[in-house]
């Protein structure tokens, strides 16, 4: 299992563009066969700033994420939006462990 967690920051003028790009490639996103889950979210206190949550089968599923066309493009259409460059940082599911991650998405 691959778990990433992304910190973006936009500027303020700028976020409502921002997810008009956004949100269709989260809906291209969600229809990868290799990803387990997806969430953008958008802090409360300060609407510029956005964490996206991705969590794939496996390295390859990620790999192949970062050079879909979908991807490609929203990196592309979002780059003169950032306030500064974004932070990736990848993580280990502890709870729920792996297994249920999977187990979930057979039911």
């Amino acid at each position: 299992m691959n778990t990433w967690l992304t910190s973006i920051h936009i500027k303020p003028e700028h976020v409502d563009e921002f997810m008009a790009v956004t949100t269709p490639f989260a809906g291209e996103s969600l229809r990868e066969s290799g990803l387990v889950s997806f969430a953008l979210l958008q802090q409360v206190h300060d609407s510029a700033r956005f964490s996206m949550f991705d969590v794939y089968h496996d390295d390859a599923a990620y790999e192949e994420h970062l050079k879909s066309a979908h991807y490609l493009a929203w990196m592309n259409s979002i780059s003169s939006l950032l306030a500064e460059p974004m932070s990736s940082l990848p993580y280990t599911p502890i709870f729920p462990p792996p297994e249920d991650w999977e187990r979930h998405l057979e039911t």
